[in-house]
């Protein structure tokens, strides 16, 4: 018997995707991302402002915090794999809401914790829905925007998180001289959980992961009239991703190394991440704790550190709008300018208004570096590994997380001062310089029909 052909018209998701108009649809998505992002820059950075109750609490050594600290990177690491495994499976929608479950169950039973070992367990099972949460957003939101806008958008996305990050040392002046250091991380598991809502009902699921997978094409069609308004589709319409057909073949890791020259990109990439994660992760957990060591007060420690959260997203973006248009070698300025100002901290005895004017402009091109790194991430990625390539760039980036917070208490146990430990963060920047020039110079040679390349391809005629 003759196979079937299958008649239907096709409807080509990318060229949809490349000409729309931002509007309605991107207010509500960024919306419900913002929510995500927030809750998870605030979940994971609050531990950095209830530390010093927490060490007093439970009688922790400077060690014993920063593992405190690193066990939810190793969390996350093993979070990042999984739940972007599960995106590429079942979709990134319900992983997303598992993910925002997750870490709002072990946020409250963290609160509850009894012991050492208690907490550590608890902060290891947060920190798996954690990592789980970024990169399935990312998916979601690069895989809606045009070529154009694909850096801005992740961009944008973290911005959510580094306000969440920022919001810890407000909520945690407000909260926990009245209620205790539990009272911060009851109050981010009980609005993580509720946050679970709008994501279910307002987040749409990437229309290039179902078209890709052939998975529900009934749906395709309704979310792409809510992301056009007004666009026309034929009846019964079959919808594809260019002109590369299904693809439903498992993921392997081998994956993120075949093709599109992934052998040289994903090592580069995982390799400045891994950097980049090192120093920001010090400076996220140690930081309130480092100003206060310096001189400043509990208050205005917490408070400095919530400034500096704001300088990070503002670097952010500052740097978005040119990696569009200039590659992955643009973000390479952010790290080069941060050297000179964490070895100024490190060498030069400073007083407190210049202390202050330094540290911002370093979280300023420390953590707008990052935010750089983390919306290339995903993007050299065919859609259907897509959350699976971020997943594994975010969970190797944590070896790099794990290093920072027990670096810096390490090497405090063992004699070096506060301000010296920025002397020795700072050279972790002059690396992320290196990796990401090359970075930049590989991704130019990037045919226009490969993913992550700086040009868009033309739109398959049907």
């Amino acid at each position: 018997m003759a196979e079937q052909v299958d008649s239907r018209p096709v409807v080509d998701v990318v060229p949809l995707i490349e000409n729309q108009k931002i509007g309605r649809f991107w207010v509500l998505l960024f919306a419900v991302s913002w929510a995500v992002t927030f809750l998870d820059g605030f979940d994971l950075q609050i531990i950095s402002f209830a530390g010093r109750y927490i060490q007093e609490a439970f009688a922790l050594s400077n060690t014993q915090l920063g593992t405190l600290g690193t066990v939810g990177v190793v969390g996350t690491l093993l979070g990042g794999i999984a739940m972007g495994y599960v995106g590429d499976r079942v979709g990134r929608k319900p992983a997303i809401i598992v993910s925002t479950l997750g870490f709002g169950v072990f946020m409250l039973l963290f609160a509850v914790a009894q012991d050492y070992l208690q907490l550590v367990v608890l902060r290891f099972a947060t920190g798996v829905f954690l990592g789980g949460a970024l990169p399935l957003v990312w998916a979601v939101v690069t895989e809606f925007a045009p070529a154009r806008l694909r850096s801005t958008s992740v961009v944008i996305t973290m911005i959510g998180y580094s306000l969440g990050s920022a919001s810890g040392g407000p909520i945690s002046n407000l909260l926990i001289p009245r209620f205790g250091w539990e009272a911060v991380f009851v109050a981010g598991g009980v609005v993580s959980l509720l946050a679970a809502v709008p994501v279910a009902l307002f987040l749409p699921e990437s229309v290039k992961f179902l078209a890709q997978r052939d998975l529900h094409q009934h749906r395709i069609g309704a979310i792409l009239r809510r992301a056009l308004p007004g666009v026309t589709l034929p009846a019964g319409a079959r919808f594809v991703v260019g002109t590369g057909g299904r693809d439903r073949a498992p993921f392997r890791p081998a994956d993120l190394f075949r093709g599109g020259r992934l052998a040289l990109i994903t090592p580069l990439v995982w390799l400045a991440y891994m950097c980049s994660s090192a120093i920001v992760f010090y400076l996220a957990f140690w930081g309130p704790i480092l100003n206060e060591r310096i001189g400043f007060s509990v208050s205005a420690a917490a408070t400095l550190a919530a400034w500096t959260a704001v300088a990070g997203a503002a670097g952010q973006l500052l740097i978005g709008r040119f990696i569009d248009h200039r590659g992955a070698g643009t973000i390479a300025w952010m790290p080069l300018l941060a050297v000179p100002c964490l070895m100024l901290i490190g060498l030069v005895p400073l007083n407190a208004a210049t202390y202050v004017a330094v540290i911002i402009l370093a979280h300023i091109f420390v953590i707008g570096g990052h935010g750089g790194i983390i919306s290339i991430c995903g993007i050299f990625y065919r859609p259907a590994i897509r959350a699976n390539g971020a997943g594994w760039a975010t969970s190797v980036a944590k070896f790099g997380a794990m290093l920072g917070p027990w670096l810096a208490g390490f090497v405090m146990d063992h004699g070096l001062d506060a301000r010296g430990t920025f002397f020795v963060f700072g050279f972790f920047p002059v690396a992320m310089v290196v990796l990401l020039v090359v970075l930049g110079r590989v991704q130019k040679g990037l045919s226009t029909d490969a993913d992550g390349s700086l040009q868009a391809a033309e739109p398959a005629v049907r």
